[in-house]
């Protein structure tokens, strides 16, 4: 995989190309060239990493957050956090065309683009998470039955990562233009 030239911010590289580091052990990097599943599994535990560690105090908030019942803030953030993984691994493998930009590839690992994903990250997944649990709870006290307050609730915690990821890259692509 060579090194691609692409918008300042962007992983284009990878979107592009079916190579990727691997690691023998040792400190013995190689690439490798992966078939769509082999893509697949690499670029989901590169974003799944990613997604998590920089979401940590969203996801550490909502796991001390009190239960109510089977449908808390446990399964929403769950719902959550599993589409933001997917929606950034099929972005970052170039299967989905990140929204605003024409760009495929995910953003890259630059300090600045570090730096602005943990807040980000946690907006967009407390906005998913505490989002579907007020929906669930509007549905309830209207007189929704309980099939109904799940499937808004859980609507609106998958909807919202997938938009916020979807929208990420052309908003990284943003601020690196606004921090030239």
């Amino acid at each position: 995989m060579t090194r691609r030239r692409g918008p300042p911010g962007r992983e284009t590289a990878a979107a592009e190309s079916n190579e990727r580091r691997s690691w023998y052990g040792y400190g013995h990097l190689t690439r490798t060239e992966k078939d769509g599943y082999g893509l697949f599994l690499h670029d989901a535990t590169r974003i799944f990493t990613e997604v998590t560690v920089f979401s940590l105090p969203v996801l550490l908030f909502v796991m001390d957050y009190p239960a109510s019942g089977w449908f808390d803030a446990k399964a929403t953030g769950l719902l959550a956090w599993a589409v933001a993984i997917i929606v950034g691994t099929l972005i970052r493998g170039g299967w989905v065309r990140p929204r605003g930009s024409e760009t495929l590839g995910w953003v890259s690992l630059s300090p600045s683009l570090l730096a602005l994903r943990v807040p980000y990250f946690n907006a967009v997944l407390a906005l998913a998470i505490f989002g579907g649990l007020q929906v669930g709870t509007l549905l309830t006290t209207v007189g929704a039955s309980s099939t109904v307050m799940v499937a808004g609730g859980l609507s609106v915690a998958a909807v919202t990562p997938l938009i916020g990821f979807l929208v990420f890259p052309r908003f990284a692509e943003e601020c690196v233009a606004r921090l030239r």
